[in-house]
């Protein structure tokens, strides 16, 4: 079982809360990011939090540690929302 953890810089400074991280990555979309420069897999969820935010959550995988690491979290890119209304549309 993967333990996850946070980038408390990047939720703190876009106001977003570990239950927006939890709501995103349940039931938002994902996308693939290139590897890390560690060479960790690494995926990109949108979705919406019950307060319709469009968030991005970026997360970075540890195989080694077993850790979930979320990087980033921020209002969803307009790259983002495109790629979002694209999915969820089909």
């Amino acid at each position: 079982m993967y333990r996850l953890t946070y980038n408390f810089d990047s939720l703190n400074r876009h106001g977003v809360s570990i239950a927006n991280v939890d709501e995103v990555i349940g039931t938002g979309i994902w996308e693939e990011l290139p590897p890390s420069v560690r060479g960790n897999e690494r995926l990109m969820f949108i979705g919406f939090t019950s307060n319709d935010r469009l968030l991005e959550i970026g997360v970075e995988y540890f195989d080694d540690n077993q850790i979930e690491h979320v990087f980033h979290a921020d209002d969803a890119t307009n790259h983002n929302r495109i790629i979002f209304r694209n999915r969820v549309r089909k």
